[in-house]
C-alpha cells in the first residue's frame, strides 16, 4: 500500500490517491495516539500491521444484539468486523450479463453475510470467484488496498480534474459556484466529462445572468459548447503533459520496490490514456 511506500514514491501519486493517503496518515496518527497511551509496550510496527489488516480486510457489520439500551455505533469505522475466509475474496469491477463474470452477490443481515455465486454461468473447479469492494476508481483501490485493475477492467475508473480547474476561478466565481452547488468534484470518466465541469467552466466567460440560466437548466448552452471544449482541451492537455513528465520521472527512480514503481507508473499511464481518449473525443 502507498502508506508504506518511500516518500519519494508517495509524492508522485495522482492527486486523488494523494488526498486519500493524507487522510489515512491523519487517521493512523490519531489511532496510534489513542492506542499507545493505553498500551505503552505495544510496538508501532506491530500496530501498523494490525491496523492495515483491519482497514483492508473487514466488512461493514451491525450487531444483532438485543440487549436493553444497545444502539448501533454512529461512526462507520466502529462497525467493521473481520470475516474469516471471506477476506480472501479479491475485487472485481462489476458482474457481466454475458455470463463470463464470477462475481458473488453479497447480502447482509443482522445475523451475517451470504455470498452467492452467479446463476447465469457455470463456474469450473479451480476458477477464482470475486466480490466487489464497491464502485471505486483505481486511485481509490490503489490508496486503500494497494492494487489497481488492469486497463479496461474498471468501469468506475475516473480522474479528478479539481487540481486543474479550481485554480481557474476567482474568489467571487468560487463563491457563486459554491452558492449554486457546483464548486469542486469535477470528474472525467471513461465516457465523458461530468456535467458539473460543463457548468462550472462556463462561468469563466459567460455573463453571470446567462451562466445562472444555464446552471438552472433554463438554457441548453449549445452555442457556448465550442468555447467550453476549447477551455477543457487546455485543461486536459496540461494534465496530460504533467502525466507524461511524472511517468518519465518514475522511470528514473530507484527507491522502493520494483512492484511499487511499476504500479505507480501503470496508474499514471492509465490516466494518460483516459485523458487522451477524452481529448480525441472532443477534437473529433
Amino acid at each position: 500500500m502507498p502508506l508504506l511506500w518511500p516518500t519519494s514514491l508517495q509524492s508522485l501519486l495522482p492527486p486523488t490517491a494523494t488526498t486519500l493517503l493524507n487522510n489515512q496518515k491523519k487517521k493512523l496518527v490519531a489511532d496510534w495516539s489513542t492506542v499507545s497511551s493505553a498500551f505503552p509496550d505495544l510496538s508501532y510496527d506491530n500496530y501498523v500491521y494490525a491496523w492495515l489488516l483491519v482497514n483492508t480486510r473487514t466488512f461493514y457489520f451491525l450487531s444483532a444484539s438485543k440487549k436493553p439500551g444497545y444502539t448501533h455505533p454512529t461512526n462507520r469505522d466502529d462497525c467493521m468486523a473481520l470475516q474469516p475466509f471471506a477476506d480472501y475474496f479479491n475485487h472485481t469491477s462489476s458482474s457481466s450479463p454475458s455470463g463470463t463474470s464470477t462475481e458473488c452477490v453479497v447480502s447482509f443481515t443482522a445475523t451475517g453475510y451470504t455470498f452467492t455465486t452467479p446463476s447465469f454461468c457455470t463456474i469450473e473447479k479451480g476458477t477464482e470467484i470475486f466480490i466487489s469492494y464497491g464502485d471505486h476508481s483505481n486511485d481509490f483501490l490503489l490508496a486503500e488496498y494497494g492494487f489497481i485493475l488492469a486497463d479496461g477492467e474498471n468501469e468506475w475508473d475516473e480522474i479528478s480534474l479539481d487540481p486543474y480547474i479550481l485554480p481557474l476561478f476567482s474568489a467571487s466565481q468560487k463563491e457563486k459556484l459554491d452558492e449554486m452547488g457546483f464548486l469542486g468534484n469535477y470528474a472525467l470518466d471513461l465516457r465523458e466529462v461530468c456535467y458539473r465541469t460543463q457548468v462550472s467552466l462556463r462561468i469563466l466567460f459567460l455573463p453571470l445572468k446567462k451562466w445562472q440560466r444555464f446552471a438552472n437548466g433554463a438554457d441548453y448552452g449549445e452555442q457556448d459548447q465550442k468555447d467550453v471544449d476549447h477551455m477543457l482541451l487546455e485543461v486536459l492537455k496540461r494534465y496530460q503533459n504533467d502525466a507524461t513528465r511524472t511517468i518519465k520521472k518514475i522511470g528514473g527512480l530507484k527507491e522502493g520496490l520494483p512492484s511499487q514503481r511499476d504500479t505507480l507508473s501503470k496508474r499514471w499511464k492509465q490516466l494518460h490514456l483516459l485523458l487522451q481518449t477524452a481529448i480525441d473525443r472532443i477534437q473529433s
